[in-house]
């Protein structure tokens, strides 16, 4: 998806206004026509086939980028990143050795450019060179002080799978104090304390999210889950007992919710399971110890 700072970027540079664009954001198409309008009067205008060629890589029309990145080199020699998104084509092409080479000359002269950065570890995840793909994320995280969350995430998720489970933690915790409660970070950060087996530490998270979220039954099924993970089956069937009082609790309407009848479907099952584990393990114990 096309993100509103390229779309606002390409109408400005245009000379245009929302007004010429369709309702909300604009097409592709609408975009590209603005730029074409442009270039019609301006063809040696090297910025407007930069963003042409942004254009055509958000849109996926590999030739069509490499085309008019050479437009831009030959309107503008050196004024635009052109390696840079060469490197993502040729990633996206799955060519990944042919992009790191063209990625390690462009960041051998721009080394704190963070998207090339994160581009570059992304091909060396590729290639297996996970160490190299740390260092990389962990620089292009350093070098972007405003990293959205899916850079943080994507960073936090390579220190995870290579084994650097505080650094990771610590990444996804500087992520929320400066983004808030974004669910996709909270999730990633039990995740990673839940495979470390750091099982305390994710239930603790879970009880502090779960008092201030605006709806407590997710976070309710991950403590169960969590408690599963760490073989507690007697407190992850209390948790799931505990989700059903809470759910008969509630208003008729909103208790027969589909929302809320999945989350009742989905304890009952579970403590189903869990009291047949017990049965097998032990066929003399209470079924609901």
């Amino acid at each position: 998806m096309m993100s509103c700072l390229l779309r606002m970027m390409v109408i400005v540079l245009c000379g245009g206004s929302l007004a010429g664009v369709s309702h909300a954001h604009g097409t592709h198409s609408d975009l590209m026509k603005l730029v074409d309008d442009q270039l019609a009067r301006e063809p040696r205008n090297g910025e407007l086939w930069y963003r042409r060629a942004e254009l055509d890589l958000e849109h996926g029309d590999w030739a069509e980028t490499l085309r008019d990145l050479e437009k831009t080199e030959e309107c503008a020699p050196g004024k635009f990143p052109v390696l840079w998104v060469k490197g993502q084509v040729l990633d996206a092409e799955n060519k990944p050795e042919e992009a790191k080479g063209v990625l390690d000359t462009f960041l051998s002269g721009n080394p704190t450019h963070w998207a090339a950065l994160a581009s570059r570890a992304r091909v060396e995840t590729k290639l297996g060179l996970h160490e190299k793909a740390v260092l990389d994320y962990t620089a292009a995280l350093a070098n972007n002080r405003e990293a959205e969350p899916d850079l943080v995430q994507e960073t936090a998720a390579c220190l995870a799978a290579n084994g650097h489970d505080d650094e990771a933690i610590r990444v996804l915790e500087a992520g929320l104090k400066r983004l808030g409660a974004i669910p996709s970070l909270q999730i990633k950060v039990i995740e990673v304390e839940v495979n470390a087996r750091r099982y305390d530490a994710a239930l603790a998270r879970v009880a502090m999210i779960e008092k201030s979220a605006p709806r407590p039954e997710p976070w309710m099924v991950q403590r169960a889950g969590i408690l599963i993970r760490a073989e507690r089956p007697r407190e992850a069937r209390a948790t799931w007992e505990s989700l059903l009082s809470h759910l008969q609790s509630l208003p008729d309407a909103e208790r027969g919710s589909h929302a809320m009848s999945v989350f009742a479907r989905q304890a009952r099952t579970a403590i189903a399971s869990l009291d047949s584990s017990t049965a097998r393990s032990n066929p003399f114990a209470s079924p609901n110890p």
